[in-house]
């Protein structure tokens, strides 16, 4: 008796194809293609597993070294005398104190030079390429506020934005954000009809 096995080959391809998913051209779509493509795609992620740990730790040094020189300390001296107090800390934890609690990272930088005193080490006192003496991560900043218009200023504004009727849905995106602009409403650049509509 003749056994076909077309259900288990159409599984397995069909397995192939749906992790093929979202690839361009036939990578998605022909079986062959399709697996030399996913095959490739665990290579690289197996191989950037490691790149990203590594590219972490560059990142994590660089934060430590910038700190560490505020201090007077390089990278390399710093963590000879963390070393020698017999600190645990790892290179995530110092930078995350590095941007965080600039007065915890100096507290761990006066240790580490008080250590390599006592161990009779000579040190170099670092030079920081800024003169800045903590370091603060800065988001967007706010839009700034418009000066207060005169009395006069604001009572003519007021009368010419009473003037103008409330926009509705039928009015167009230009309209409703001129009226927002005389009413002196922030509202963002991108946003949509219904969400400028909730702002009037």
């Amino acid at each position: 008796m003749r056994v076909k096995g077309g259900t288990v080959t159409r599984a397995r391809r069909k397995k192939m194809i749906k992790l093929a998913k979202g690839y361009r051209g036939q990578r998605h779509i022909n079986y062959k293609v399709a697996k030399q493509q996913v095959w490739k795609g665990w290579v690289y992620a197996f191989r950037d597993r490691k790149t990203t740990k590594r590219n972490f730790r560059k990142l994590w040094i660089a934060r430590i070294n910038a700190a560490a020189r505020m201090n007077g300390l390089s990278y390399s001296r710093f963590m000879n005398g963390l070393t020698l107090i017999g600190s645990k800390l790892n290179r995530k934890m110092l930078a995350d104190l590095a941007v965080t609690d600039s007065a915890a990272f100096a507290a761990l930088a006066d240790a580490a030079k008080k250590a390599l005193d006592d161990n009779g080490q000579v040190y170099r006192e670092a030079t920081p390429a800024t003169l800045e003496t903590s370091i603060e991560i800065k988001t967007a900043a706010p839009k700034a506020e418009k000066a207060a218009p005169a009395p006069k200023q604001a009572a003519a504004k007021a009368e010419a934005t009473e003037a103008v009727a409330k926009p509705t849905d039928k009015n167009t995106v230009a309209d409703i954000k001129a009226y927002l602009d005389a009413q002196g409403t922030e509202y963002a650049a991108s946003a949509k009809k219904a969400d400028l509509l909730a702002l009037v």
